[in-house]
This record gives structure tokens, C-alpha cells and sequence, in this order.
């Protein structure tokens, strides 16, 4: 953590990709942003106008009938963060059945069939229903892989929850398994999170890696050298904490993920972020470019990983090192 950004955020806020590529990396050698004193200048200035990129939304899913389901039509969608991931999937039905009906839908890992989320509700006749899912598992946020959408039906009956809204569903347990005669609905792949800098980069070493000395202080960070000018993104979706501009940090940013309890912190970017503090942001949404604002002597991303419950709020930093690694494999 850059030390000029210590003491807590004055305000607290609820927890919650034009994928342009840079030409060029930058040097790999140590950049500055870390070493500061004092903790001053963490006030948020007066809100500007900053151009709002939007989010990458899902086209409607087709809606066909479920195998062996026949009164039920279905279709699934998932929001791409990468080649091969989705940070989100959502499952669309509808019940051509005379009356009501209960319904559970699981999202089921295909490795083990098990089931890491159950939804329950009962569904009255062409009432159109949604469940989106955004990797949350019995244990916080599910493994990657492939997954599945499964829908089964129990015999119609009267519910104490109103007709077409949720009973009280979530997380099922890591060893549950869906219902005999489950019909498949649709797969994808899951990943966690996604590599927060679109474009060639290397990792800084030295008085640039995480723990590395500073006057005072350690710095609590690792930066990822880049051209400034490289796209960045959300690594994981949340909350907005923090949003600010600061004299040794520059512009920074700090999303707070609900799922997991971290806090990712993102420092130097060239301009403002593109989201505003106490928005929700999606995995792989674009929060600016890389800069080297504040005390910087190099074009690079300077970014933080913090335990839960978070930011300031309990959590420590941690080294990122090794996953940033593991987002970036999975580019």
C-alpha cells in the first residue's frame, strides 16, 4: 500500500471490455508509486463528469423447451470477461403449465456433478423468471471450471412464498447433488477473475515487488509494468470504496468484492477512473488506462490485494504476486 494513502477512507460505503491492446511493454525495472509519508489528501474532490464506458450486457436467451421438462422453455447466457470466461451466467424460464409449479434450478460443477447453488421457486403460468448467477458458492466464491444450469420440477403445489418470486434459496452444500431427472439447460466456463491490464506487461522487481523496502515503510504492492495507455479492468467485480487522486498514489481506485471479502487497489492510472465511488462494477469492466500519476518514475499499474473483511476494515495486504500469475495464464 502506498503510505500516502494510509489512515481510512473519509466515508464508508456498502460492500458490495473494449479490449484495446498496447503496443508495447514497459521496463521491468522498479517503479516508483510506493514510498510517500503521511496520510493526508484522501478526501474525495468535488465529482466530475468522466465518460462512462458501459457495461457489456448479454443479449435476451432464446427461450426452447427443457429435455424431458416439456412445460418448461428455457435458455442461458453468460457475460464474457475473456476468451474462455464468464464472470456471469443467466438462466431465463418460463412455465407453459396450467397451474403453478415448483421449480429448483442448480448450477452444477461438471468435474463432480455437484451442485454449488440451488435456487427454489414457485412459478405461476408465462411468468418469465431469471436467475443470475455470478459465482457464489456454499464456501464463498466457487472454483473454476465448467458448469452447468440443471432444472427439475416437484408436483405442483401451494407455497408459503408468493407465486413467482424466490423461495429462500443459495448456496447448496459442496456435496450436494442435483435431482434425480435434472434436465441440462446450457454450460459454460467460470473463472473467477480476469487479469487486470489488456496488453504486453511485465512484473516489476526489486523495490517494485511486494515487501520491497521504502523510507519508513514496506510497500504493500506489486506493480505491473505497462505502457501508459493500457486498458485496465475490473480484476474482480464489486463496490466502489474509493476513487480519489492522491500525491503519491495518483489516480486510484478500490473495489471492494462482496463474494470473496478482498479489496483490490489499483494505483497510477493516467486519468480517473471510469466508475465512481459506490458503484457496482462488473468482473472485466474497464476502469481507465495505465499512467504514472503521483510518485511514479515509470508507465505502470500499481495494484494491492487485501484480506477480508477488506480495505482499512480489518484486512491486511497480502502479496499478489502469485495471483496475478494465475489471472494471467488464464488470458
Amino acid at each position: 500500500m502506498l503510505r500516502g494513502m494510509r489512515g481510512r477512507p473519509a466515508t464508508k460505503t456498502t460492500l458490495a471490455a473494449a479490449m484495446l491492446l498496447s503496443m508495447a511493454t514497459g521496463s521491468a525495472a522498479a517503479a516508483g508509486g510506493g514510498a510517500s509519508s503521511g496520510g493526508a489528501g484522501l478526501a474525495e474532490p468535488a465529482p466530475k463528469h468522466v465518460a462512462q464506458a458501459p457495461a457489456a450486457k448479454p443479449s435476451a436467451p432464446v427461450l426452447a423447451p427443457v429435455a424431458s421438462i416439456p412445460q418448461i422453455a428455457a435458455g442461458v447466457t453468460v457475460r464474457k470477461v475473456s476468451r474462455r470466461a464468464a464472470s456471469a451466467a443467466t438462466l431465463a424460464y418460463v412455465s407453459h403449465a396450467r397451474g403453478q409449479l415448483q421449480v429448483r434450478a442448480d448450477v452444477v460443477r461438471l468435474a463432480d456433478g455437484f451442485s454449488v447453488f440451488t435456487d427454489q421457486r414457485t412459478v405461476m403460468p408465462e411468468v418469465p423468471q431469471t436467475l443470475r448467477w455470478n459465482g457464489r458458492a456454499a464456501h464463498g466464491l466457487a472454483l473454476d471450471g465448467r458448469y452447468e444450469f440443471r432444472i427439475s420440477l416437484s408436483s405442483a403445489s401451494t407455497s408459503s412464498a408468493t407465486a413467482g418470486t424466490a423461495l429462500p434459496g443459495g448456496a447448496a452444500p459442496e456435496s450436494t447433488e442435483p435431482p434425480p431427472g435434472s434436465a441440462s439447460v446450457g454450460a459454460f466456463t467460470f473463472v473467477g477473475a480476469i487479469f487486470p491490464v489488456l496488453g504486453p506487461h511485465d512484473y516489476g522487481q526489486g523495490a517494485a515487488a511486494f515487501g520491497a523496502g521504502r523510507a519508513g515503510h514496506v510497500h504493500q504492492g506489486q506493480d505491473v509494468m505497462a505502457r501508459c495507455g493500457t486498458p485496465l479492468v475490473a480484476a474482480r467485480g464489486g463496490t466502489v470504496l474509493m476513487r480519489t487522486y492522491q500525491a503519491l498514489a495518483g489516480n486510484y481506485l478500490v473495489i471492494q468484492d462482496p463474494v470473496t471479502g478482498q479489496s483490490n487497489v489499483y494505483a497510477h492510472l493516467r486519468d480517473p477512473a471510469l466508475v465512481r465511488r459506490g458503484q457496482r462494477v462488473e468482473t472485466g469492466r474497464p476502469i481507465g488506462v495505465v499512467g504514472h500519476t503521483g510518485d511514479a518514475s515509470a508507465c505502470h499499474l500499481h495494484f494491492e490485494l487485501w484480506t477480508a473483511p477488506g480495505w482499512y476494515q480489518g484486512g491486511e495486504p497480502i502479496d499478489p504476486l502469485p495471483t496475478l500469475k494465475a489471472w494471467d495464464r488464464l488470458r
